[in-house]
């Protein structure tokens, strides 16, 4: 992930994403900083409004590689694509090769595969992954547990 002192501060981002004379060229381009910086929920929320298909597509993919199940069911909405069972396993076992459990959770529990949730929260318990220790093991949420989450971000 590569640093960018250039990156619009919190309020140039908003007054980016909501003026009216804001081009979608603009917001294409601030979005492209923010995904070079991996700073990825930022990049979405510009490419959101730039409607930006293809960079949102970008995105999505770089999250099923590693596995982020949170930005992955982010990128697919803004897509407005539903995820498949087929996608929801590749992105368990992605998550779980990356060491990230609680997305790999959350992604079995998606695709219907109770016995995988319940092997990687075993999993999880032996390697002391405090935060899906915490989710009950019948609780399938709406949301992804929060690493990754959008909107944790503070400017």
């Amino acid at each position: 992930m590569a640093k960018n002192q250039n990156l619009p501060s919190f309020r140039e981002k908003r007054k980016i994403l909501f003026s009216e004379k804001t081009s979608r060229e603009r917001m294409r381009a601030t979005g492209e900083l923010f995904m070079q910086a991996g700073r990825y929920d930022d990049a979405l929320e510009l490419f959101e409004r730039a409607e930006a298909r293809d960079l949102t597509g970008q995105i999505a993919a770089l999250a099923m590689d590693s596995g982020n199940t949170p930005l992955y069911m982010r990128a697919k909405k803004i897509l407005k694509e539903e995820i498949t069972d087929r996608e929801w396993t590749a992105l368990a076992a992605n998550a779980e090769k990356a060491g990230m459990y609680s997305a790999a959770y959350v992604a079995h529990l998606r695709a219907g595969h109770e016995e995988e949730a319940a092997r990687i929260r075993s999993l999880a318990q032996s390697v002391g992954d405090q935060e899906l220790q915490a989710t009950a093991p019948d609780q399938e949420t709406e949301q992804a547990p929060a690493e990754g989450e959008p909107g944790d971000r503070k400017d």
